[in-house]
């Protein structure tokens, strides 16, 4: 009895210490990897919660990376190459202009459609805003970002920019990133990362996983090898796209508890957005037009007073029917074509909805 307890614990011991050797090899890959591709120090921690052009924040859940840059080939949806050389700047903002400028100062708002990692930074919709309207343009967006965590960003930034007037990116995973129920059922719109959620009145960070919270704010935090798994094995469920929330509520609508829910909440948000921002104007577009989704966009807005055009995401759709290559390589966010036609759909309705006054 005693052999066999012995052998067991010998065996056991062997697989504990080749786990070991295994995370370590996995550990010591990926950083070689982010060291040459990306220009991270192979022995820098994670421990400050910087993840590539996101960096984890105890208040937003996860924010833009201040000054950093990076230059890569990206591939659209039809399989072309393209050279991108993208930076994010003073406080993370993908583009941040000159607050003591003589134009007109535009604020834009939104998630990762306008962090637009896979353009370069001449080429997103807000930068070629800056040129079609001649505005002083500053940009925020991060990828999964939710309506809370834009609001918190507005809050923290507009009295050093005091801009003229807000331009509102919204999405449709806006409705399952503010609920925390709903996030937890989706496969497609659930990054894995603690978040802030407006509930009763109050933010609270709570994790969108099943998994404890302690665990997966370590693996972000301390191994980079381990959050390459996870969020890849994310990524391979997301592909099972029938057995999400998202289903349910784009086949109910507004009979769906939950998504009615998760709209009330964006409504009280965009309500707390409005009170913050004052009498500015407030622009705001989709970046896909889907139901139930853009109706309660069209609601919240006219709620708020906040301009809404739904024709922004139909101009990309209508180009990629026509055969255009308007989508990079996963086949939602723009490439740099379809930011083109979005900053052209939306100069268009700025300059005749606000006629832009001369510098002043």
């Amino acid at each position: 009895m005693g052999k066999k307890l012995a052998m067991v614990t010998a065996s056991g011991a062997v697989i504990f210490v080749l786990i070991g050797l295994l995370l370590g090899l996995g550990e010591v890959v990926i950083r070689s990897v982010h060291l040459i591709r990306d220009g991270i120090p192979f022995f820098e921690s994670n421990a400050g919660g910087r993840i590539g052009p996101i960096t984890l924040d105890q208040d937003l859940g996860w924010k833009a990376t201040e000054h950093y840059q990076e230059a890569l080939v990206e591939r659209t949806k039809n399989g072309t190459l393209y050279p991108v050389r993208r930076s994010q700047t003073q406080y993370g903002f993908r583009s941040f202009g000159d607050v003591n400028s003589r134009r007109l100062k535009m604020l834009v708002m939104g998630d990762s459609f306008t962090h637009a990692t896979a353009v370069s930074d001449d080429r997103t919709y807000h930068a070629l805003l800056s040129k079609l309207l001649d505005v002083e343009v500053f940009a925020y967006g991060a990828g999964g970002y939710g309506t809370l965590q834009e609001f918190l960003v507005l809050d923290r930034y507009l009295d050093i920019i005091r801009p003229d007037i807000i331009l509102w990116q919204y999405c449709v995973n806006d409705f399952i990133n503010n609920d925390n129920e709903l996030e937890r059922l989706s496969r497609i719109n659930n990054n894995g990362w603690v978040r802030p959620y407006w509930r009763n009145g109050k933010v609270q960070l709570l994790s969108p996983k099943e998994s404890s919270l302690q665990v997966r704010d370590w693996i972000n935090r301390h191994s980079r090898f381990l959050y390459f798994v996870v969020t890849r094995l994310d990524r391979l469920r997301a592909a099972n796209t029938r057995d999400t929330v998202e289903v349910d509520i784009e086949a109910e609508g507004m009979r769906h508890a939950g998504f009615a829910r998760a709209v009330a909440v964006t409504d009280e948000l965009m309500g707390r957005v409005r009170a913050r921002v004052g009498t500015r104007p407030i622009m705001a577009f989709d970046c896909t037009e889907a139901e139930p989704y853009s109706q309660a966009f069209r609601d919240i807005s006219a709620h708020h007073a906040i301009t809404y055009w739904d024709d922004v995401p139909q101009s990309v759709q209508a180009a990629d029917a026509r055969g255009e290559d308007v989508y990079c390589a996963d086949g939602s966010h723009w490439s740099e074509r379809g930011h083109e036609l979005a900053a052209q759909a939306l100069a268009k309705h700025i300059r005749a909805e606000f006629p832009l006054p001369p510098r002043r």
